[in-house]
């Protein structure tokens, strides 16, 4: 399911400019997806709308156990030079726009992430989406987010 995510996410991209926040969620019994139009801005925020969101998912039943989940939502990344002192990436004068596609393997709890640069004209419309390469060379690494296990036990803790 999650390459077929990642292709999904990047023609929307291209075709739209921008990508909304979207939970992909595969279970025994069913596949489906939750749109979040109002994804919160605050980490821990986040993180009690997932919870929340995995709760009220399973009270809507169908879905069965869970197995895969992928999300798909936009952000600001950084890299920060050696002893910089932290700041938000959406605060910093050299942050770049991503769109972040994160996936949780239920059974073995491997969390990855692929993340895309969007290159924009002075205008702002999309020009390019760009695979962000990390220093290693690869464009896939692994990933420990806590909103998708937010979901998890939102979803199995009613």
């Amino acid at each position: 399911m999650e390459d077929v995510v990642i292709r999904t996410a990047e023609e929307f991209v291209l075709k739209y400019g921008y990508h909304p926040t979207v939970l992909w969620i595969q279970g025994t019994k069913e596949r489906k997806y939750i749109l979040f139009e109002d994804f919160p801005d605050e980490p821990e925020a986040k993180i009690g709308f997932m919870a929340y969101a995995g709760k009220t998912t399973a009270e809507m039943g169908n879905l069965g156990n869970l197995e895969q989940l992928v999300l798909v939502m936009e952000a600001w990344m950084v890299k920060l030079d050696k002893g910089e002192i932290y700041r938000r990436p959406s605060q910093h004068p050299e942050r770049i726009e991503v769109l972040v596609i994160g996936s949780l393997d239920v059974a073995t709890q491997e969390q990855r992430v692929t993340a895309f640069e969007y290159r924009r004209d002075a205008d702002g419309m999309l020009r390019e989406l760009q695979k962000y390469v990390l220093p290693d060379g690869s464009t896939v690494a692994q990933a420990e987010s806590p909103l998708l296990s937010a979901f998890i036990a939102g979803y199995t803790h009613r």
